[in-house]
């Protein structure tokens, strides 16, 4: 089979899903053939991951955009869009594939006879009305909005989607009628295991940003749906029994309006003096920001198959975590939940993790072992297949 994949809107989580899922490919689809199309986030891809055998089954074509650099948001999401509405039809007709995987919310405006095509879903956020309306950007709306219309267009179209829960596939199912056939749910994987924990245990946390005391963790970008805001109060709350601890926020301010109203909450709480911003940290840093945190928090309001959550069980950090979405789907029993709109209960939830030991103790050992059943090698095995039966099935 030919594939090719449209990885232009590999971000964040959508580029660590191809970055773990292409060399899966190339070990367990010998037979196949896949062109990847790009903006740049994979030019050294191939000498990073690749083994030379595998090298000539795969292609990757830049794609050349302006404003796609890192920082222009708005002009890269346009232009990006139109890229793949007007652009990619065109390179489809004179590649001939078989088949078309769309690592977006949306696919071509038009396919050439013959080439099918499968969606990845990466984001929910479409599919949730009252968070949409809860966006304080006006263009932000709009741009949620135009893509809960793209996403059914091309969902009516495609031979095939897949989800990464049960829980976005059950919100799609409701959101969307006229379907040609189910989504198909496949789980992320996580590749971190006991040589990660044993890197963690060697590491000093978050003393090298000067952080010694103990301290809950959120790992994520900052967008509004991830409810940082109330995670803020929750802390305000907890921090009245336990003045030593801190809370340590690791991720990119994607959306800087929100960062701001963020900052202004942490000055109106009183809390600025112990929460620790980390904007950016490679692997190995983030190992160890993991390994020693006393729980790790998740409060968002709409996740597929969170990577921090399957990084943080697999890490064997004890989890507290909203009870929404695909989250308790994904940590099951190897978490405390609360109501993520409620600040008190989320306090109560983390207040747990801090004072009883045992409850981490055992929270932490079932969180190593449910980690253990989220595997990359099964992610692409399950993937593949799902291009299997979308092209030999009859249209």
């Amino acid at each position: 089979m030919r594939i090719v994949i449209d990885a232009t809107a590999a971000l964040s989580g959508g580029k660590v899903y191809l970055d773990q899922l292409l060399p899966q490919f190339a070990r367990l689809a010998a037979e196949h053939e896949f062109i990847v199309f790009h903006t740049g986030d994979f030019d050294d891809f191939a000498s990073r991951r690749f083994d030379n055998q595998s090298n000539g089954r795969f292609q990757f074509r830049r794609v050349v955009l302006p404003f796609a650099e890192r920082g222009s948001w708005i002009g890269s999401s346009g232009l990006r869009m139109l890229w793949r509405l007007f652009i990619l039809p065109l390179h489809l007709r004179r590649l001939a594939p078989d088949l078309l995987f769309s690592n977006a919310m949306f696919g071509p405006g038009w396919k050439p006879e013959g080439v099918k095509s499968v969606l990845a879903l990466h984001n929910s956020m479409p599919l949730r009305d009252e968070l949409v309306a809860d966006e304080s950007s006006e263009l932000r709306r709009w741009r949620l909005v135009a893509l809960k219309r793209l996403m059914h267009r091309a969902l009516r179209d495609s031979d095939g989607s897949i989800v990464f829960s049960h829980d976005t596939k059950r919100r799609l199912m409701d959101c969307f009628d006229g379907l040609k056939c189910e989504p198909s749910v496949v789980y992320h994987g996580i590749d971190w295991g006991e040589r990660e924990r044993e890197a963690a245990a060697k590491s000093d946390g978050l003393q090298r940003f000067g952080i010694t005391r103990p301290y809950l963790l959120y790992v994520s970008q900052f967008h509004r749906y991830k409810n940082v805001l109330r995670l803020l109060e929750a802390f305000a709350i907890l921090r009245e029994k336990h003045p030593r601890l801190l809370l340590a926020l690791v991720g990119d301010a994607a959306d800087k309006t929100y960062w701001q109203e963020i900052e202004a909450e942490m000055d109106r709480l009183k809390i600025s003096d112990c929460v620790k911003h980390i904007p950016l940290c490679p692997r190995e840093q983030l190992l160890g920001i993991y390994g020693n945190a006393t729980a790790f928090v998740h409060p968002s309001l709409a996740e597929t198959c969170s990577f921090p959550l399957l990084e943080a069980m697999a890490m064997g950090v004890p989890i507290a975590a909203a009870r929404m979405s695909a989250l308790p789907e994904i940590a099951g029993d190897a978490a405390v939940y609360f109501d993520p709109y409620d600040p008190g209960e989320m306090a109560e939830a983390m207040d747990r993790l801090v004072w009883d030991e045992a409850l981490r103790d055992e929270l932490s050992r079932k969180a190593i072992e449910r980690a253990k059943s989220f595997s990359w090698s099964e992610t692409a095995r399950q993937t593949l297949q799902v291009f299997e039966q979308v092209q030999y099935r009859e249209r």
